[in-house]
This record gives C-alpha cells, structure tokens and sequence, in this order.
C-alpha cells in the first residue's frame, strides 16, 4: 500500500519560500502568479501583491522581452528551457535597470504527461557577469593602446616618407633648374664654335641679308678674294665691291633671292680690284638662300673656293697641246728633211716636258688604249708618293689596281673616243700607298681632255687634278656644325636674337616672334618686343639688356610678357652673351629665349600642393595629438565615459591620416607608370554591394544599385572597388543632403557602364573640365572642403589603364552623375 502523504500543499509551498534561490510557479498559457517567493519578489522589485496575476500584469517591463514566450512556449511543449547570464530589464525602484540570471523553467506533468503547472528557479548573477564585461572591456583598451602605440610608430615613419618625397621633389627641381642653364651654356658654346669656324674656314665665306645684298659677315678668305678690307660689313654687295657691276654676279644673286633655289658656279672668271689693278680671279661657287621657319628667303651665303692657279695651269696645258700639235704639222710639212725633223720633234717633247714639269697643278699624259703613263709632272708625282721612275711606261691600272673599280679608267676610255673633255668638281678618288696595305681617300677637282696627232686622231688623254679635301671637309664640318646648331635651336623650342651692338639692330628669330604673340612673317622691332613685356619686368630688362651692351655684363632674367595678338600671359627665360669685336671690328649682343611657362604653373601647382597637404595632414595631425594628450590624463581612469569617445576620435584622425598618405603613393605610382593591375572576373553588382561599408554603417545616405545586376567584367576588382569608393566619398560631400545615392549598372556591349548618380547641388559647368585633374579641389557654392584633389585623378588613371573611359554629367540644382566604362573582357 502507498504511504499515506505528510506534507500538505501549502506546507511544501511555505518551504519553497524559505528558499534563498528564486522560486516561482506559474499555471495556465496566460502564465498565471500561483506562488513567488520573496526571493523572487525581491529580484522581480515587487512585492506579495503580484501573486494571482500574470506574468505581464505584474511585469509590464518585460513585454518586449523574451521571457513571456518562452514560458509559454513550455507550457505548449512541455520541454524544459535552462539557460545562464541572460539579460532582463526590470523596474527596481521606479528606475528600469539590467540584471542577468541563471534560470530554468521546468515543466510540471500529471500521470497523462499533460503540463499543469511550470517550475521556475533563477539566480542573479548580475555581479559576476559585470565583473566579466569589465575584465573584457579592460582587455580591450589595452589592446586598443597597443595598436595606438603601432599606429604612432606607422604615423612617425609616414611623416619622414612624407619630408624625404619633399627633399627629393626640391632637389629633381635644382636638377631640372641646372640642366636647363647647361643646354642654354651648350647653345651658347655652340654659336661661338660655329662662329670661329666661319671665321678662320679655309673656303671663302660670307653671308648677305635682304634683298639689298647687305654684308652681314663675311670670314678672312673671302675678304683677301675680294681684295677687301673688314669695313665693306654692313654696306650693300654694290657698295662694297663696285666692279662687280655689269660682271652678272649681281642679276644671279637677285634671281637666287626671288626664286630661292641655289647657283653653282664653276670656274667663273670675276674681274677685281687687288693691289689697286683689276685682276682675273677664277672661282668654283655656290650661292646658297638662307631661309627662316616659314621657309622665306631672308639671305644668302656665298662659298666659294679659288681656282684660279688651277685654271691657268690647264690653260697653259691647253696652250702646250695646241704648240704640240703644231710641232706635228711641222713634222708633217718637212718630211723631207727627216732628220732635222726628228732633232725638232725631239727638242719639242723635251720642251713639252719642261713645261709640264714646271706646272704647279698636277698633269699626266696617258696615251692609247692601255692608258700608258706618258708624261707627269713634279706636282703629281708629290701627290701620287711615287718617283717618275716607279710610274713611267706602265699602264694607270698597273700602278693604282684599285682605280679598277672606281669610274676613271671608263672616263679616260670616253674621252679618247671622242666625247668631248671631261670637267668634274669634288669627286671622290681612292689611292692605296706603295705597299698597297692602306688607302687613302681624297676629294679632287678634274679636268681630263683628249690629245690628237696630225691626222687629228685621238691618241691619248692629259688630266689636271687639284686636292680639294680640305675645302670639302671644312664645308661639311660647317654644314654638320650649322645642322647641328639648328637642330639644337628647334629641339629645345628656343627663340633667338641679335643685337648690333654700335647700331642697336635687333633681328629676332621666327621662333621668337611666337613667343611674343606675333606672326612669324611680320615685323617685329626692338620696342614692339619690349612692350610686350609686363610693366613690373619692363624697365629691369632694358636696363639689363643696355648694361650687358655697355660693360659685358651678364645678361640672364625670367619675366612675364603679353602675346601681341592672342593676349596670352607667358614666363619666358632670356639668356644672352656680349660678344666682342670679331675680324671685321663687330661687336653683337645675342642670346636665346625659352617658353618657360608650364614650368612656372608646375612650380605654383608643387606649392600649391605643398600648402594642401601640409594644411590637410595638419588638421587631422592636431586632433590626433588632442585625443591622445587627453587619453594620457585618463590612463589612470579607463572606465571613464570619455575614453570611448576619445578612441573613437583618435582613430577617426589616424583613418584621414592613412588616406591622405595613400593617395600621396598612388599619385607617385601612377605618374611612374607602377600602378599594376590584377586582373579577374567578377560580377559588377556583387562588388557595388559589398563597397562603401563606412557609408551603409553611418545611415545618413543610402545606396542602391540598379541595373544589369548579373553583369560580369574582367578587371582589377580592388582597383575598381577604389574607384567606386572614391566617387561614392565625392557624392557624400558635395551632396550631403542627398538621402539616395545610386549605383547603376549598364550592358552597352563590349564594354560596362557603371555609373554613381546624386541629387545634389551639381556642378558649375566651367568646373567640369578641370574634375580629374592632379590636385584639382572643387569648389561648389563658397564651400570650402578638405582633401588634396587627388581621388578623382587616381580613379581617371586606374580607369585609363584597364582601357576604359570616365566623365560626369551635372546639372546645377539637379545633381552629378560621375561614371566610367569598363572592357568586359580584356583582349
């Protein structure tokens, strides 16, 4: 038999009471109150009252809380619900305040398992868990410390990174200041090489301007031609040598003038005055049109070499062949008196042999078919390295095989078979020494005509040869010198000019006439150039222009001048030289001017830049080192309320810090040309979704991408996921009360659209070509915001490399939309 129950209901119930652990009991889906001890009561904040009511009436608090579910959720299953540390906000003394407990809610079942009542125990463990939170939070400031001290360290070595870049864009600037002095010196160097070449040149030289044939310069040689002194510089050709009028010089330099195409004269006999008598004087010339930028004739240069002592020694040839052939019409009219002939005949070759040798112009007779050496000569034979001996009798190509190749045998074959003489100028020849082992190249002078018997047949050839080499090599080291001079001039954009310096003649270059807003054809005198200089640089410049004239002195300035007819603002650099009297007893002041007006934007856009990041890495620097100062008075006191904020604040300024110096890298890379692109696929919304969390977290704006959403490109997703940030950053600042940003994506075939669309202010349209430019910091309205303008640069340049575009289109009071293309797939 079952033992008889002791313990009645309401004894059990005054037990569970006396308990020190929380005990309720509860009944009914509607968790009715049946029994709370004061343990419970106590914990709850209430007091005997809430017995009979429900859980929600006596706890209205708790009606957002969980507990109300879960007890019923018991009641209907009839499974336990054990847990620990579970939060409650409960109303203790008219103040709702968070308590934690260990709880378990246990289900009371009758012999049918059905549930009639819940068993609910609780303990506060409030305490403990606080103690828990607090060891946690300390934890974490600690680690927060740590990783403030590596910032510090990593902030320390991004200022000396930052001061070094500065040292070294100060020095590339010196650099670039010294290398622009040097080629300006090099130029200078050249001009005064170029001018002692001309001077001392062993081919007469001179140079004419105008069409009034004025003598601007001409070198010794020419002056000892004409018979002239240096005093005939500056006046006309006419003036300068009168007896030239009626000669035809003066008509061929007129037509070289007009037409501008050379004249070369050979042999032409001109008659002037030497020694007080006119003489015949024989020159090989050409007359050479000197031509500015535009390809206008503004001059001439003569060069000129003499021959006459060449002309006359082939003349006496001439003369010496014409008595030969009479010596053979006499032999032929006394064939009776053979003997007596045969003395003549013999006295006669001894005669032509004594003339030729006597010639200072090398000669060589040649007879036959085989081009045997005849007759030479002293001159010749000097010229040859060989003894009469060494070459008498034996065949041209027996003695100089290598002629073989050379066009000689063939002209002497030509001209015995009666084509006429033979007449050329500056050929090349190639002799080799005796021991034939090196070959020597010359430029000669030739003149090779046939020689005839009685009968007027051909039977041999005599050639005069004169040396020109060194005429030929002094012309081309002028030639070389003058090409490279100009080359030098063209390359480096500079203008020049000339200054008499007794007559004050200016003659500026084409090239220096555009500098100074003129037209290349036009005039463009010494004060019209000057009053294009601004009024601050004028009078310093003229002063400085007469004191180089006057003393010598140096002459180097950079200052601002006006364009004639477009108006344009330009730095321009002039450099010039006094250069004393030459031969002819004239002294010019000359130099270079040189565009230096990108290089002065440069400057002020480096200072520019300068200024920007100093004031930007300043500001957050200065809140950066007041969270900390006021972070080192709290370090005895971390629980403080303001330790959290000041954390807060401190990584707010090292985050700005962080992206100003990376956009300082990225600039770097990208204009060395390192920004290396990783490319792979991904889809385009994937990316726009997982972007810009800062922004999401922040909850003032909200972005929303539209479009092609499963749109797939091949490209540099960190790189791209950059650019987007940086447009989104942009659309946040300048369209601050823009709740929605939109990203949108377009499918337009070979290539994605991706687009960041705002409702802001919009932009003025005059700023809109500036927007991607290094440093360029927009300016809506007045208002001023922070940042060194390199976003939009940095995101144009990723974009330009994956192939792509990027622009803008805004309307004021209707907002921006930035966007950039991408190739889908890269080939």
């Amino acid at each position: 038999m079952p033992r008889e129950r002791r313990l009645k209901d309401n004894q059990i119930i005054q037990i569970l009471c006396r308990s020190d652990d929380a005990v309720a009991i509860y009944t009914g889906a509607e968790i009715l109150i049946e029994v709370a001890n004061p343990a419970m009561q106590t914990a709850w904040g209430r007091d005997a009252s809430v017995i009979g009511l429900t859980l929600s009436e006596a706890l209205p608090e708790i009606e957002d809380q969980p507990f109300l579910g879960m007890l019923q959720e018991v009641w209907k299953t009839g499974i336990d619900n054990v847990g620990t540390a579970i939060p409650a906000d409960l109303l203790i003394d008219g103040k709702l305040q968070r308590y934690y407990f260990d709880y378990a809610y246990r289900a009371v079942k009758d012999e049918n398992g059905q549930v009639y009542a819940i068993f609910h125990t609780a303990r506060d463990v409030t305490e403990k868990v606080n103690d828990r939170e607090e060891l946690k939070v300390a934890r974490e400031r600690e680690e927060l410390l740590k990783r403030e001290q590596v910032l510090n360290e990593e902030l320390a070595t991004a200022n000396e990174k930052l001061i070094a870049a500065q040292e070294r864009l100060r020095i590339l600037n010196h650099e670039l200041e010294d290398r622009v002095v040097e080629r300006t010196a090099e130029l200078s160097r050249s001009e005064s090489r170029l001018r002692y070449l001309l001077s001392d040149a062993p081919v007469a030289i001179a140079v004419l301007r105008g069409r009034e044939l004025i003598v601007e310069s001409a070198n010794k040689m020419v002056l000892k031609a004409w018979g002239k002194t240096d005093e005939i510089i500056g006046k006309t050709l006419p003036e300068a040598i009168p007896e030239l009028n009626g000669q035809g010089f003066l008509d061929i330099l007129n037509a070289v003038y007009t037409e501008g195409e050379p004249f070369y004269g050979s042999e032409v006999k001109a008659l002037l005055r030497q020694n007080g008598k006119l003489e015949e004087v024989y020159f090989n010339f050409v007359y050479q049109p000197i031509k500015d930028e535009s390809g206008n004739t503004d001059g001439i240069m003569i060069t000129a070499s003499i021959v006459t002592e060449q002309v006359f020694g082939r003349n006496q040839v001439q003369h010496l062949n014409e008595e030969l052939i009479a010596i053979n019409e006499e032999l032929n009219e006394s064939q009776g008196l053979l003997m007596s002939t045969n003395l003549d005949l013999k006295a006669s070759e001894m005669r032509l042999d004594k003339i030729i040798s006597q010639l200072p112009v090398p000669v060589v007779v040649l007879m036959g078919q085989d081009q045997i050496i005849a007759t030479t000569n002293e001159a010749l034979l000097k010229y040859w390295d060989r003894t009469k001996e060494e070459v008498a009798g034996k065949t041209m190509l027996q003695v100089f095989p290598e002629l073989r190749n050379q066009p000689y045998p063939d002209l002497w074959k030509r001209v015995l078979a009666g084509e006429g003489p033979v007449a050329k100028l500056e050929i090349p020849v190639t002799y080799s020494d005796k021991l034939g082992g090196t070959e020597h190249s010359f430029h000669i002078d030739y003149h090779c005509q046939a020689l005839t018997d009685l009968g007027g047949n051909n039977v041999g050839v005599i050639s005069t040869i004169l040396d020109v080499t060194e005429k030929v090599r002094s012309r081309k080291q002028i030639e070389k010198a003058e090409a490279q001079l100009r080359l030098a001039i063209e390359s480096s954009k500079l203008g020049t000019w000339y200054i008499d310096a007794l007559t004050r003649e200016f003659k500026p270059s084409g090239r220096l006439k555009q500098i100074f807003g003129f037209y290349e054809d036009e005039d463009m005198p010494y004060n019209a150039a000057t009053n294009q200089i601004l009024d601050e640089y004028r009078q310093l410049v003229t002063e400085a222009v007469d004191d180089a004239i006057l003393n010598g002195t140096s002459y180097d300035m950079e200052y601002r001048i006006k364009g004639f007819r477009d108006g344009a603002i330009r730095w321009v650099r002039a450099t010039g030289k006094l250069y004393g009297e030459d031969d002819n007893g004239q002294a010019s002041f000359s130099g270079t001017v040189q565009n230096i007006t990108e290089r002065k934007l440069e400057e002020q856009r480096k200072d520019d830049f300068l200024s920007i990041a100093s004031h930007e890495l300043k500001t957050p620097i200065t809140t950066l080192k007041g969270a900390l100062q006021l972070l080192n008075r709290y370090k005895d006191n971390l629980s403080s309320g303001i330790v959290p904020r000041l954390i807060e604040q401190a990584n707010g300024s090292v985050e700005k810090i962080t992206n100003l110096i990376d956009d300082l890298l990225n600039t770097t890379r990208t204009k060395e040309g390192q920004l290396h692109l990783n490319l792979s696929t991904f889809i385009v919304s994937k990316l726009l979704d997982d972007c810009c969390q800062h922004v999401r977290i922040g909850r003032k704006h909200e972005l929303i991408v539209q479009g092609d959403l499963l749109l797939k490109v091949e490209a540099d997703e960190a790189r791209i996921d950059q650019v987007v940030v940086n447009l989104v950053n942009n659309a946040t600042k300048y369209a601050p009360d823009s709740r929605d940003i939109y990203l949108l994506i377009e499918d337009l075939g070979h290539v994605a659209r991706i687009s960041v669309r705002d409702s802001g202010p919009g932009i003025p349209k005059e700023k809109i070509p500036h927007l991607f430019d290094r440093y360029y910091r927009a300016d809506y309205g007045g208002a001023q915001y922070s940042g060194l303008g390199l976003g939009l640069y940095i995101s144009a340049e990723i974009i330009k490399r994956h192939n792509g575009e990027i622009g803008v289109e805004s309307k004021l009071g209707e907002g921006s939309t930035f966007w950039f293309t991408l190739p889908k797939k890269v080939l």
